[in-house]
């Protein structure tokens, strides 16, 4: 055989790997980032108080944030495996007078007491915590836009 040509041999291993790769690809979940955008329509009271009391309404407690203008939530059980429970606490934080965003901060707590920061949301983990501050925010003139690459794409495909 000339050299360089690839042996017959070797063609097939790689072959399956790449239908393999394939396969497990299209096989994967559903990640979503851990924020979300919402539209501010003018109303009184001012922003502040509008989304204290959407979260109030959602069944979240405030806590102290950590900066001046963001209001932050406690940490709320959403589901319990044995080894670990995930946790949530939120942050919804003004963007200009247009926006606010909602931070979701998602960790595992593990029966040892470690601490590990779940970096997306999943579909299940995304409607537990969404789907009645979604109607909240809705209530007190906040209308839900997604992400800021959703928005942009919106924008732009009109």
């Amino acid at each position: 055989m000339p050299p360089g040509l690839m042996q017959p041999r070797l063609a097939l291993p790689a072959c399956v790997v790449f239908l393999l790769a394939l396969a497990l690809g299209a096989c994967a979940p559903s990640l979503s980032p851990l924020y979300r955008d919402y539209e501010v329509a003018p109303a009184e009271p001012p922003i502040v108080q509008r989304i204290e009391a959407a979260l109030a309404e959602a069944g979240w407690q405030t806590a102290p944030a950590s900066a001046p203008n963001a209001v932050a939530t406690e940490e709320r059980k959403m589901s319990s495996w044995g080894l670990y429970t995930v946790v949530v606490s939120l942050e919804v934080v003004p963007v200009g007078d247009a926006y606010v965003r909602l931070y979701v901060h998602p960790y595992r707590k593990y029966f040892t007491g470690g601490r590990g920061k779940i970096p997306y949301l999943n579909k299940t983990l995304q409607r537990a915590v969404l789907k009645d501050l979604n109607a909240a925010f809705e209530k007190q003139g906040l209308r839900a836009v997604g992400t800021s690459v959703e928005r942009d794409r919106r924008a732009t495909s009109r």
